[in-house]
């Protein structure tokens, strides 16, 4: 059995064709899901996915600030998201998605006050973090330093170097492993997983986004977890059994609620 720890299945292209998708699901024995949200224009929608396989995060990523600062709504919004995930806590495992990009324009400060924000209700929630990091790492560290505690959460969708990763793992935070790991020019990130130890390790796919090698003409999709495994498995030194043991094991624990 398998857990994608991050895919957005709330999305028109599986909406679409529902059924065939957990077809496929099925084939593949992709049997949990982690769902995170990207900020209130599906917070509704993404509850409605809540079940005990479809785990599910509540947050504001960071790609969609801008429309919020525009319309003048960011203080309001993250008050919001407070109150519905307080309203919802029972039915939530995480908060997020949430995090820090530097490639897009809104100012970093105005995204380290809302990714704090969402630290501070995942604290109060005792809820693991669902985190997006691009090119932030560092921010992404002083932001949570001092926080550590049990199941502080997860950094997904990783594309960084070793000394980035560990670093992250230090803090308490799990690694998000996808499609990533499973393109040959992605030697850093590669070797980086490769000496991770095995227990701060959960797969995703972040489908549709974050296309695989090979698959890369084809939305993402959690039925692609066993092909991402079966390149972990190149990497690691541990057998295929342990690490599919292992790698179930986390993530369940992160997201034991």
């Amino acid at each position: 059995m398998w857990f994608d720890t991050h895919c957005h299945l709330d999305f028109e292209c599986f909406q679409n064709d529902w059924q065939t998708y957990q077809h496929r699901f099925e084939e593949a024995k992709v049997s949990r899901f982690l769902v995170p949200a990207i900020g209130p224009s599906n917070w509704l929608a993404i509850l409605d996915l809540a079940s005990d396989t479809h785990r599910i995060g509540l947050g504001i990523h960071p790609c969609f600030l801008q429309p919020l600062i525009d319309n003048h709504t960011l203080d309001n919004d993250l008050e919001r998201l407070g109150a519905l995930a307080l309203e919802n806590r029972d039915h939530i495992s995480a908060i997020g998605e949430c995090g820090l990009d530097k490639r897009i324009d809104t100012p970093i400060s105005t995204q380290l006050s809302a990714f704090s924000f969402q630290i501070d209700l995942a604290e109060r929630l005792e809820l693991p973090l669902v985190i997006h990091s691009v090119q932030q790492h560092h921010n992404i560290r002083e932001s949570l330093k001092g926080r550590q505690r049990d199941n502080l959460g997860v950094v997904h969708g990783f594309s960084g170097n070793y000394q980035q990763a560990k670093m992250l793992v230090d803090l308490g935070l799990k690694i998000g492993v996808g499609g990533v790991i499973t393109w040959p020019t992605a030697q850093k990130t590669r070797e980086a997983i490769a000496k991770l130890p095995l227990d701060s390790i959960v797969l995703e796919t972040d489908a549709p986004d974050m296309r695989i090698s090979g698959q890369q003409h084809h939305p993402n999709s959690p039925h692609f977890i066993p092909l991402i495994f079966n390149h972990l498995v190149e990497l690691r030194p541990e057998s295929s059994s342990i690490i599919s043991e292992k790698i179930w094991e986390n993530s369940i624990y992160l997201f034991s609620r």
